[in-house]
């Protein structure tokens, strides 16, 4: 078609990029598509194949789906997508790929109808960007940060002036209220209390039992 005359410009562009016609067939197919799928243009052009190289079964691309309008189905074949807003109609979708051209690859899909000189529709163009690096990173960050976000939520730490009275030793919360004192570091920490009786104090509550361990414990 003399419409897609002028597509041989974008043979060497470092993007990937192929074209089909309205009736779905592929019209062209550049090296960096090659590269990046597998398959050679030769394999592809003047037929409705496309989808081999992104897919283990038949089922649209998305510049299938631009060019029948039927944007109301990329919901179900693409799980991040969005309306291009730089083009009208155009749209993009992204997501993992597996053994894409021999590798696992993070592919981000631009498609949008092309027009002629008289405003009628006379095929799609989509054009492919492998960003598997940069998501991969991302995607570590991510990780990192909900983990990091997972142990901040279950440390908690005990900071600042805590009132607590000089006699009983009951702490006064954020709300005035007094609390025993295990019951709130137990609430501002991941200590847990284990009660036993120190030396003095048993002295002092059982003075009979410390008199009679005394008496058999001679020095």
């Amino acid at each position: 078609m003399t419409e897609f005359l002028d597509l041989k410009i974008f043979q060497y562009c470092a993007t990937a990029v192929f074209v089909i016609d309205t009736d779905h067939n592929v019209l062209f197919w550049n090296k960096a598509c090659e590269k990046l799928t597998g398959f050679k243009a030769d394999y592809m052009m003047s037929t409705a194949m496309q989808w081999k190289g992104f897919y283990d079964h038949a089922r649209p691309c998305l510049s299938d789906l631009i060019l029948d309008r039927k944007f109301d189905l990329i919901p179900d074949y693409y799980d991040v997508y969005g309306k291009s807003t730089l083009l009208k109609d155009g749209w993009h979708a992204e997501g993992w790929y597996y053994n894409l051209g021999g590798l696992n690859r993070y592919i981000i899909f631009d498609a949008a109808p092309v027009y002629n000189s008289k405003g009628n529709l006379v095929g799609a163009v989509e054009t492919l960007q492998d960003i598997s690096e940069r998501k991969r990173i991302e995607e570590k960050n991510e990780k990192l940060a909900k983990e990091l976000q997972e142990t901040l939520d279950k440390v908690k730490l005990l900071s600042g002036l805590i009132p607590i009275c000089a006699s009983c030793k009951k702490i006064r919360d954020d709300r005035g209220y007094w609390n025993q004192i295990e019951l709130y570091i137990r609430d501002h920490s991941e200590a847990i209390f284990s009660h036993g009786i120190c030396p003095d104090c048993s002295k002092k509550l059982y003075p009979e039992i410390n008199v009679n361990r005394e008496k058999s414990n001679p020095e």
